[in-house]
């Protein structure tokens, strides 16, 4: 009986060994969502059996996670003192007059990800270990193109797009996928997909300037690798254009509906993690609160310690209008402020909170958010609606569909103050369609027919195995504008009808003088 059990045993394992592939994650840290949203496909990936490396090249120091547990890591220090402290969203997350997408602070986000990759390529040991293992498929994010040349180097022979960040017009221009300004908004403004005549035009701009700035940043590191290897290494943006599938983080159920390609994979929810019991201390407030719990949190990057003491008091005044309410405020360095709380009973400030354990919970009623990737994915799924302060990039646009599906009031940044938050904490409190709305979609998503995790395994397995998918290519991608927009089929007609017209004008003026001369002589003889 031992020796069956183990034949079929051994037979199992060699059946799960043959099916299993080689897998690198590329996943520099440049935020905590980045590298646990990586870190969750790692683990579903280990989940179905598969052999994943997480290459993290380290960028931002307070960034100490590698976000998964199992996978092999290898975390690797490129370059030491980057000047990441000097970024607006580490030192004023909460300034009005913040805006990620300057050109100033993606050039400077750009340059180091360029002293990075330099440093990375030009690492021959480093190329050799990597190069060593083999790989079968290897993943990056489209603002990581340094990936895609990367793994050019290496020899692996697929590799799949994947962005901790939902769809936006940067992954649509580089499959050819159109935007159409008109009721696409832009992933870095705060438009809906029903727009003003004034908001289409600042869209279309925006859209514009974003994909131009782009296009002027980006060819520095293909530069990069044609230093060290050779002229006539391929253009990075052609690299990552050839990726058989994207995975985006977001939710179909959730997003504008939008154009997009059978190269695009919506993966939203994938690292959700299945909620636990509260812990005993956290599990106490919960519980002894009267009305119910509004859990405030600004995310992983902005640092609420940073917050304008202004604004702090702003907060707590609201938070002192609903004393039957308990408000749980993730705050980094509570110790700091231990005065400013001490007289607001109904606020508990904490380091860290379970937020998933927290938002299932039922006595959670609202979650008071920045609206990040994440944040905004497990509000999603756990049915909470939401009072929506963004701060930066593409929080704005989270916030903007929250709005649109009735899920959250948005409060802007410029606006903060007791009485925009009171009313916006009492119209989700007191309006029970925010709740039911919220729900409702946490019901639908929970209910698709393919959960995010298979889809992961299924498509990487497939493009593990087949490599090459440009059979789902648009074969618009390189057309020019003129033929694009088939300007050569209607412009010929249209100068044809122009000609002709122009013709008639002139036959008709020439009739209308030879008439008028014979007039005019005429008249002269009588």
């Amino acid at each position: 009986m031992r020796r069956s059990l183990l034949v079929v045993f051994s037979l199992l394992l060699a059946v799960t060994l043959c099916n299993s592939y080689k897998i690198l994650l590329y996943s520099p840290t440049v935020g905590h969502s980045h590298v646990a949203f990586f870190g969750k496909i790692a683990d579903t990936l280990l989940d179905a059996g598969h052999d994943v490396t997480v290459f993290i090249p380290l960028m931002d120091p307070d960034v100490q996670s590698n976000g998964t547990k199992r996978a092999k890591v290898i975390r690797h220090e490129a370059v030491k003192n980057l000047p990441w402290a000097k970024l607006g969203f580490k030192t004023s997350p909460f300034d009005e007059d913040f805006n990620l997408m300057t050109f100033e602070t993606m050039n400077l986000l750009q340059k180091m990800q360029d002293e990075v990759c330099e440093a990375i390529i030009s690492n021959e040991d480093l190329l050799e270990q990597l190069r060593n293992e083999k790989f079968d498929l290897a993943m990056a994010e489209p603002i990581h193109l340094c990936g895609y040349g990367l793994f050019k180097l290496l020899g692996i022979p697929a590799q799949i797009l994947a962005s901790a960040v939902t769809f936006g017009e940067g992954h649509a221009d580089l499959y050819g996928i159109p935007s159409p300004p008109s009721y696409v908004p832009s992933l870095w403004n705060k438009y809906s997909d029903e727009m003003s005549y004034t908001e289409r035009a600042i869209n279309l701009l925006s859209t514009q300037f974003f994909l131009r700035m782009m296009d002027w940043i980006i060819p520095r590191q293909t530069a990069l690798f044609r230093k060290y290897h050779g002229e006539d290494f391929p253009c990075l943006i052609e690299l990552s254009a050839q990726s058989a599938l994207m995975m985006v983080n977001g939710d179909e159920m959730f997003e504008f509906p939008r154009p997009i390609s059978h190269k695009v994979i919506y993966i939203g929810g994938v690292g959700v993690s299945t909620p636990k019991k509260l812990e005993k201390e956290m599990l106490q407030i919960v519980e002894n609160s009267k009305a119910g719990v509004i859990y405030v949190s600004f995310g992983s990057v902005a640092n609420s310690t940073l917050m304008p003491l202004a604004k702090k008091l702003a907060f707590l005044e609201a938070f002192a209008s609903f004393p039957e309410y308990t408000f749980i405020w993730k705050y980094e360095e509570p110790e700091r402020d231990r005065e400013l709380f001490a007289k607001y009973t109904n606020v508990h400030t904490v380091k860290w909170a379970p937020q998933i354990d927290l938002l299932y919970h039922k006595k959670v009623l609202a979650f008071l958010t920045h609206c990040g990737g994440n944040s905004m994915t497990e509000a999603t799924h756990s049915g909470t609606p939401m009072v929506a302060i963004p701060l930066f990039g593409d929080q704005d646009h989270n916030a903007a569909i929250a709005v649109k599906r009735r899920i959250a009031v948005k409060v802007e940044k410029a606006q903060i103050n007791t009485q925009s938050l009171t009313a916006a904490l009492r119209e989700v409190l007191n309006d029970e369609s925010y709740t039911k709305n919220a729900r409702r979609l946490a019901e639908m998503i929970a209910k698709k027919p393919v959960k995010a995790k298979d889809l992961v395994i299924k498509w990487t397995e497939f493009a593990a195995e087949f490599h090459d998918l440009s059979n789902l290519d648009l074969a618009g991608r390189n057309f020019n504008f003129i033929k694009y927009f088939c300007l050569d089929i209607f412009v010929p007609p249209l100068l044809v009808v122009a000609c002709i017209f122009i013709a008639l004008v002139k036959i008709v003026q020439s009739i209308r003088k030879k008439l008028f001369q014979k007039s005019s002589n005429k008249e002269k003889v009588s």
